[in-house]
């Protein structure tokens, strides 16, 4: 019995070994067979993009791949539900497919030595792509698909207290729409959802409905507001745009951060009520704009040898905006119930008290043009251009240019397309017309006997212009128009418009002498008082053109004996008018 036993004994173990050698062979010999077989083959169950590469050598893998790419790339990336189009190659994508494919190659190559492993897998394409472009286009895209998250709100319709319902917003999610572009792009896969955020909102309409009767109480507060003798009731309306609603819980430390306060006493609601500092501001200054106001010189007259005020001047305003919202916080807190406008006063510079100081003694000189004939839109520009030089004082000794003064030429400071000459053509431009009025300053300026540090005539003759050679030709920013004042005091500049004629008067003190005008060296042709009278030296007659001439005329000054101390002479070339073709 024990002898049965024991051969039973060997023959299990012998069974045994005999099973852990069938074993064993057949585990060396798959592995043989899959270091054989797939030797050079990327392994079963694995895929690149989606495409199933198992038993592909890593060239065919790479082929099959490339050409899944360039078949894709022709259609368009879809965002949103095909609701936006990207244009993959835009964006500059390159695609790693060698890379990808030596991945999926290397997928079992260093497992731990178990050959009937199921290997299934996807590799991505590694991709590298224009970071700046592809964000470029989908901030676009959320520009478009972002939605603003409002809260409900008050306002006042009449005398009663009306709601605006909430809205709820959603944001899209920039990076997380990268991450997944280009996710997909490694997929081939062109068309993504876009990945949003739901904002809901802080205040909903009913949480202000339960509070009305508290809002209506912090309303009610009477506020007066006074500027000098003039007074303001500040209306339930304005009240109710400064309000701001929160959540109890959180409100607190909310409003400290957006610069809130709280109207007293806080007792329980919904919400908390609180004042927005930022909101006050914008309607402070709003509300601003109607005290606010420049200074305004005093006009004046000349004549008789004095100077005297026609018109008194008016000093500026400016309500003190940070100081106007600090009160307008306290009344609000229940503080105070008046509020005194913050105002800072700018005297004007000519006023009746300081004339003699500023040297404004009498009329120094006066230039005139006329525009008869000028078209609606060049007559517009002319008196818009000439109230920019209305009040202007310029300082002692200052080199003063008129393209300075003048300032930008455009359709939002106030000028109308009109003709211009530009370079050889004659053109519509905003601003057409302004050398009406530099070539009246031009006139004063010559009439006071101030030195002309430049000037330039204008391109043609101009009938506009007449007496030829008294123009100045005036462009943004150049050519311009210069005069020093050398008359010791300040000269007032005011201008004027009758009829069809503009007028620029200079106040100031005149200078001690007397001047007159000539169109000859020796003052014996077309003399004049006033530049506005001579007869100019005419010559080269159609030397350049038909049309074209040179005039010349000249400026003598005299001190009170009569003796000449300065002549000076200015010389215009005007070209032929058929060379700057309308």
């Amino acid at each position: 019995m024990n002898e049965k036993k024991k051969r039973l004994k060997r023959e299990k173990v012998m069974y045994i070994y005999i099973a852990l050698f069938v074993a064993a062979s057949l585990y060396v010999g798959l592995l043989f067979y899959n270091s054989v077989v797939y030797e050079n083959k990327i392994y079963p169950g694995i895929s690149v993009a989606g495409v199933s590469v198992g038993g592909k050598t890593k060239k065919e893998a790479k082929e099959i791949i490339s050409q899944k790419v360039e078949e894709s790339r022709q259609n368009p990336v879809f965002v949103g539900q095909g609701k936006y189009e990207l244009n993959e190659k835009d964006l500059n994508v390159i695609y790693d497919i060698e890379g990808s494919v030596e991945k999926a190659f290397d997928v079992g190559r260093n497992d731990d030595l178990n050959p009937t492993k199921n290997y299934s897998k996807n590799i991505s394409i590694s991709i590298n792509v224009d970071h700046a472009k592809l964000s470029h286009e989908l901030i676009k895209i959320t520009h478009e698909e972002n939605q603003k998250v409002e809260d409900a709100e008050i306002f006042m319709e009449g005398d009663d207290l009306k709601t605006t319902p909430e809205s709820i917003g959603s944001r899209v999610l920039l990076t997380e729409n990268i991450h997944a572009l280009k996710e997909s792009l490694g997929n081939i896969e062109y068309e993504i959802q876009l990945r949003k955020r739901v904002m809901e909102p802080n205040v909903k309409e009913e949480n202000i409905i339960t509070s009305k009767d508290r809002i209506q109480g912090v309303l009610s507060r009477k506020i007066i507001l006074k500027d000098g003798n003039e007074t303001y009731n500040l209306l339930e309306k304005s009240m109710a745009g400064f309000l701001s609603f929160q959540k109890e819980s959180t409100s607190l430390a909310y409003a400290m951060t957006l610069d809130r306060f709280f109207p007293t006493p806080i007792t329980g609601s919904d919400v908390d009520i609180s004042f927005d500092r930022n909101a006050i501001r914008d309607w402070a200054v709003s509300f601003s704009k109607d005290i606010d106001s420049e200074p305004q010189n005093a006009k004046l007259s000349g004549g008789g040898g004095g100077v005297s005020v026609v018109a008194s001047s008016r000093d500026g305003k400016k309500v003190m905006i940070d100081d106007f919202v600090s009160k307008m916080a306290d009344a609000l807190k229940g503080s105070v119930n008046e509020v005194e406008i913050p105002i800072q006063v700018t005297k004007a510079e000519v006023r009746d008290d300081n004339l003699n100081e500023l040297g404004l003694k009498g009329l120094v000189s006066r230039g005139y043009s006329n525009f008869s004939g000028s078209p609606k839109n060049r007559i517009h520009n002319i008196k818009t251009g000439a109230s920019k030089f209305n009040g202007v004082l310029i300082k002692p000794d200052e080199n003063f240019s008129f393209n300075e003064t003048l300032g930008e030429v455009e359709a939002s400071t106030g000028y109308l397309p009109e003709l211009v000459i530009k370079k050889d053509k004659t053109v519509p431009e905003y601003g057409g017309g302004l050398c009406q009025v530099s070539s009246t300053a031009f006139r004063a300026a010559l009439n006071a006997g101030l030195p002309i540090t430049s000037r330039s005539a204008h391109a043609y003759p101009v009938q506009y212009y007449t007496p030829y050679g008294v123009d100045a030709t005036i462009y943004i920013p150049s050519p311009d128009l210069t005069f020093k004042n050398d008359t010791g005091g300040y000269i007032l500049i005011q201008t004027f418009i009758s009829g069809n004629k503009l007028y620029f008067d200079f106040y100031g003190t005149k200078k001690e002498g007397s001047i007159k005008f000539a169109g000859d060296a020796n003052a014996t042709q077309g003399v004049s008082e006033y530049v506005e009278g001579i007869t100019p030296t005419i010559t080269e007659k159609e030397a350049r053109g038909e049309g074209s001439f040179t005039a010349e005329f000249y400026r003598f000054i005299y001190d009170t004996s009569g003796k000449l101390i300065k002549k000076n002479n200015w010389i215009s070339k005007y070209d032929s008018p058929k060379k700057y073709p309308h």
